[in-house]
């Protein structure tokens, strides 16, 4: 019996990435996950949403914390006696990652759910990125900022995805070798974008 499809984006802040992976989960009717990956966590190691959300990027150094989280997530044991609780939150997850691909189709935005979910068939590894231009742009539009914040709040965002990333996967952000597809969204647009990736988990789904 053939996997649910899942599709994983990761993204560049101010890139588009929420926005296209939310039309993308409407148009093919599958589910999103993105936020609610954290409600899921919370449920699941007992921490509140708002901890989660607030700590669940942040990066912690130390040889024995990596291992102990490396053994930890590859047993599926939830130590949260004996690790950080960047640590914690981030093995929740991938609980809770791995039990949502096994039931049903979805796209799930971040928490290097490509990572989570690595060798697995009928997955899509999805990287949306776009120049600093039109990233300050719609960072400027969305949240009513000026240039020079736009640009703080990217330089922010992208350094704590790529040092999470990194810590938890030992590989390079938004590398292109790490996904399957990379698309420059200022490129087609949000919409052309959807276009392009529903085509291909049509492709995939066929196969």
């Amino acid at each position: 019996m053939k996997n649910p499809l899942i599709i994983t984006i990761g993204r560049e802040y101010g890139s588009g990435g929420r926005e296209i992976g939310q039309a993308l989960a409407k148009r093919l009717g599958i589910a999103f996950y993105d936020k609610e990956l954290i409600t899921l966590a919370a449920k699941k190691s007992g921490l509140s949403d708002e901890f989660i959300a607030s700590n669940e990027q942040r990066v912690r150094s130390g040889l024995m914390h990596s291992l102990a989280a490396s053994s930890a997530y590859h047993t599926g044991f939830f130590a949260n006696q004996y690790l950080p609780l960047a640590e914690n939150i981030f093995i929740a997850q991938s609980q809770v990652i791995r039990t949502i691909a096994d039931k049903e189709s979805a796209v799930i935005v971040g928490r290097c759910a490509d990572y989570v979910l690595e060798g697995r068939e009928n997955t899509i590894n999805v990287f949306i990125h776009a120049p600093i231009e039109a990233r300050v742009k719609r960072i400027m539009a969305l949240h009513g900022v000026d240039e020079a914040a736009a640009m703080k709040e990217i330089a922010r965002s992208d350094k704590e995805r790529g040092n999470h990333y990194f810590r938890y996967t030992d590989m390079k952000w938004g590398k292109a070798q790490n996904y399957d597809i990379c698309i420059n969204s200022a490129l087609m647009g949000i919409e052309k974008t959807v276009e392009v990736l529903a085509q291909l988990a049509q492709i995939e789904e066929r196969a």
